[in-house]
């Protein structure tokens, strides 16, 4: 297995947040920011915003989750690889290897538990007892499942977007709508408030494009992870547990 720093994902994660940080400053600095709220007549943004922090938030607290997962995982893979031959011995409390050593708790101390489980009640069905698939995916399905949320508010802040970009639209064409004469006062306001629904429109826009993208990339982040423990898990328990486990058998 590939050698991975502690809490790598961690690591990954705050560089990635340091880098959205320091860009939020600098816009913050050069006024952007700012005149993107100011600009936003539908305050869309504002939504756009706060539904961003509150997934950094949700997807912090995945990436801790999932970095310890990994270093455990990692912990059970240097125990089965590093001594002889192991016997696995599970109970209630966890699995032991030869008698003596306790897996740490984690998704693959519970697999590599629920293996034992399976050989032992399907001992004599061979090919039902090395078929493992359905089983990596309930494993699978609990260390991505939570990131669905994550995909659905990036998306939710793309559409948001783009209802704002149809508000500014409306409030450009509708101040069109009500004027009645064309003189030079009434085009001054026409073209005034044109320019704001079209602020409105671009800007609500350039806030769903960007938020959107800072959080696909963080759950792409998770998901990516997530597969390697998944495809870690699936190569030690091929190679090195499952050949025990029938011997035990």
């Amino acid at each position: 297995m590939k050698e991975q720093p502690e809490h790598g994902l961690l690591l990954r994660w705050l560089i990635l947040t340091g880098l959205i940080v320091f860009s939020f400053i600098v816009s913050w600095h050069e006024e952007i920011i700012g005149l993107l709220f100011q600009a936003d007549q539908s305050r869309i943004s504002w939504v756009i915003a706060l539904i961003y922090c509150l997934a950094t938030l949700h997807c912090a607290k995945r990436v801790c989750e999932i970095s310890a997962q990994g270093n455990l995982c990692r912990e059970v893979d240097n125990i089965i690889r590093r001594g002889p031959a192991p016997a696995f011995e599970a109970s209630d409390d966890g699995v032991r290897v030869n008698g003596q050593t306790a897996l740490p708790a984690c998704y693959l101390s519970e697999y590599i538990r629920d293996l034992c489980c399976r050989n032992r009640h399907h001992v004599h069905h061979t090919d039902e007892a090395n078929n493992t698939g359905d089983l990596i995916e309930v494993y699978e399905a609990r260390l991505k499942g939570p990131q669905e949320i994550g995909w659905f508010v990036a998306d939710l802040m793309l559409k948001l977007g783009l209802l704002g970009t149809i508000i500014g639209f409306i409030f450009m064409l509708g101040s069109v709508a009500n004027i009645a004469d064309f003189d030079v006062s009434n085009m001054q306001k026409v073209l005034r408030h044109m320019s704001d629904g079209m602020a409105t429109a671009l800007y609500t826009t350039l806030a769903g494009l960007v938020c959107s993208s800072l959080a696909a990339m963080q759950y792409h982040m998770l998901d990516r992870h997530a597969d390697e423990l998944v495809t870690m898990m699936r190569h030690l328990t091929q190679a090195h547990v499952m050949p025990r486990l029938a011997a035990q058998a």
